[in-house]
């Protein structure tokens, strides 16, 4: 018998929880598995943790969070092996000043009884280091209690008989303010004696934020952009609902895991959002959890409202005054591909023409960067037939592609008029 009462809390859930059946990213775990090994053998060899930073960028709505909730679960599990790491999240306001990123690192620590192995001629470090964290009182009333340094904290975890990796996890990095320049770079380079692997995950100027705020060299390897499931990996997702809730498919006439893949783009948002969807005709009473009595077109009217819903929250003020510029962009950018520059010249010469123009306030960088943002535009690589790779820009999501071209009165069908005035680099190598 179908478990009603879990999918009713299921339907619950809003599109930005967490993924609760999570699929694919494995390149990206092994790579962060790979991070702890490495920090490991910098622990017993002595050698500081140095450029180990990490990035996931992606539109909204790729699974970010949910990757990183997986990576602490994983780590929970054992999963990066003995002495696993301990997996540390801050928000993006804690990386301003060393003081609060130390006591945020030394309380997690403290809580994970990481310190109670310290040898007892450490033992006036570990009380120092109880005074920053618990304040001092004196005469009954509190002072503030000593800054906190990351060397203070270091001389303590070097203490440790068996230290681990420290996994500090940021979300949301694009929002990361100039005051954190120090402290980002601090951390990608390792100048704080801590084995701490920075993993990053923000939308997708989340590069370019980083290497303006403090990580002039990232290593390319280490960035990872998150984009759409596989199919097999988007039907894996569908079937572990249907298997974790227990839910009938005998006699069910419609593969719905292809089905809800196709109409989500494999996006994980939309692949939430369209088993929800399924959650609430599977409840029905009618229904009992059967999927062989459950209402495809139900099904798939509050698919769409969702995902238009989820649509529109993207269609922010900019992009908004501007949506028929904003669609002849995304009309040039689903027919060529292009690079970033590319794309720079196809809205300047767009506004140059006067028919879309731009006011005073809002430049052509601006503007591309607000696509880029609100997940419009993401970054790809691909290998062209010389063998070189070139960055490119495409929309991630085919259903946001059409969605901004009919909102701009386009007709996605159609291919943009020639533009040799527009993009010479384009039209050279369409």
């Amino acid at each position: 018998m179908a478990d009603l009462a879990g999918l009713k809390t299921f339907t619950r859930r809003k599109e930005r929880d967490t993924a609760l059946f999570f699929q694919g990213r494995e390149k990206i775990l092994n790579d962060i598995a790979h991070a702890v090994t490495d920090t490991k053998e910098n622990i017993q060899s002595g050698r500081s943790t140095t450029s180990a930073t990490r990035l996931m960028y992606g539109a909204p709505g790729a699974g970010k969070t949910s990757l990183l909730s997986e990576i602490q679960l994983r780590a929970q599990l054992g999963a990066f092996g003995t002495l696993g790491p301990t997996v540390i999240d801050i928000d993006c306001e804690h990386l301003k000043h060393e003081r609060h990123l130390v006591l945020i690192i030394a309380k997690h620590l403290n809580k994970e009884g990481v310190f109670r192995t310290i040898s007892h001629e450490q033992a006036s470090v570990g009380v120092h280091i109880l005074n920053i964290l618990q304040g001092s009182v004196q005469k009954g009333k509190s002072q503030d209690p000593p800054e906190a340094t990351f060397d203070q904290l270091e001389s303590l975890y070097s203490a440790v008989r068996t230290p681990s990796p420290i996994l500090l996890c940021v979300d949301e990095i694009q929002t990361l303010q100039p005051e954190a320049e120090a402290m980002l770079s601090r951390l990608h380079q390792g100048k704080h004696g801590l084995p701490i692997i920075p993993i990053y995950a923000g939308l997708g100027n989340s590069l370019s934020v980083l290497m303006h705020h403090g990580v002039s060299r990232p290593v390319s390897d280490y960035i990872h952009s998150v984009g759409a499931l596989t199919e097999e990996e988007a039907h894996a997702a569908i079937n572990m609902m249907l298997t974790h809730f227990k839910v009938d498919q005998s006699g069910a006439d419609r593969d719905w895991p292809a089905i809800l893949a196709q109409r989500a783009d494999c996006w994980p948002q939309h692949l939430h959002n369209a088993q929800r969807a399924l959650a609430l005709e599977l409840i029905r009473p009618e229904v009992k959890g059967v999927l062989a009595r459950v209402n495809p077109e139900a099904v798939f009217t509050r698919e769409r409202r969702l995902r238009m819903q989820a649509y529109g929250w993207r269609m922010s003020e900019m992009i908004s005054d501007h949506r028929e510029l904003t669609a002849r962009v995304m009309q040039r950018v689903v027919t060529y591909n292009p690079t970033r520059s590319e794309v720079k010249q196809i809205i300047a010469a767009l506004h140059k023409r006067n028919s879309y123009p731009l006011p005073e306030e809002v430049t052509v960088d601006s503007f591309f960067n607000e696509l880029l943002h609100q997940g419009l535009l993401q970054e790809f690589h691909e290998e062209r037939a010389d063998g070189t790779i070139v960055d490119v820009l495409r929309c991630p999501i085919p259903s946001l592609a059409t969605f901004v071209m009919e909102r701009g009165g386009v007709d996605p069908l159609l291919s943009p008029p020639e533009r040799a005035t527009e993009s010479p680099k384009i039209k050279g190598r369409a």
